[in-house]
């Protein structure tokens, strides 16, 4: 199920009036131009007629994918976490928003930008873990940086193109570094940290490199 309202934004640079659609929920396996626009990261951006200018507005959406069994929240402050997070607790066994019956074993994941969304999609359409993958992500940037020195790693997101699964790491200087990911350091770490990391599936739905950070700290107490 797809879900859009029309509103009217003002343009930064002219504050010119805009007419502009916002997907508030978006069903991937029922509207694929959506999922689409969603990962080459167009849903959010639109041109101002006027002046030209290109621009990203951001708000609240749910994603959803039933065949591949996920669900993703994107909001933007600690408020909407908070409704998000309750919601996704008594959702279990019952009916969501859009009038669809949730799955006890659906993922739900809340992320809090447009990048981590797409980022998101990725990892679950590649048939990866998230948490494992968030881990990789620490192992390979920490790896990045013993390499480049002092730019430091500002950013790090797993990409999928053409079946060739990726980590990609930005520095602080707007630097860029693509390793590819490895499918025996992928199954490592999930060896070493997948029964450490299955309580998130209950409890924690912001799977992230925060929470990854934390992971990775217990489990060397």
């Amino acid at each position: 199920m797809a879900m859009r309202d029309k509103v009217n934004i003002k343009c930064p640079d002219c504050g010119q009036n805009i007419e502009v659609e916002q997907w508030t929920a978006v069903n991937g396996d029922k509207n694929p131009q959506q999922k689409l626009k969603i990962l080459k990261g167009t849903l959010f951006s639109f041109k101002c007629k006027k002046c030209g200018r290109d621009n990203v507005v951001g708000y609240p959406m749910l994603y959803s994918d039933p065949k591949e069994n996920y669900m993703i929240w994107l909001v933007f402050d600690d408020e909407e976490v908070s409704h998000v997070t309750d919601y996704f607790k008594k959702s279990k066994n019952e009916f969501n928003e859009n009038g669809e019956n949730v799955d006890p074993e659906c993922r739900q994941r809340i992320v809090r930008d447009s990048h981590r969304l797409r980022e998101k999609i990725m990892i679950f359409d590649s048939g990866f873990d998230d948490k494992i993958i968030e881990i990789a992500k620490l192992a390979y940037a920490q790896s990045a940086q013993r390499q480049i020195g002092d730019d430091r790693i500002a950013a790090a997101f797993f990409s999928s193109e053409d079946g060739e699964n990726r980590i990609e790491m930005y520095t602080e200087s707007g630097g860029a570094l693509v390793s590819k990911l490895s499918k025996e350091i992928y199954d490592r770490l999930e060896d070493m940290y997948g029964g450490k990391a299955s309580y998130a599936e209950d409890r924690v739905y912001a799977i992230d490199d925060v929470w990854a950070l934390n992971l990775l700290r217990a489990a060397q107490r």
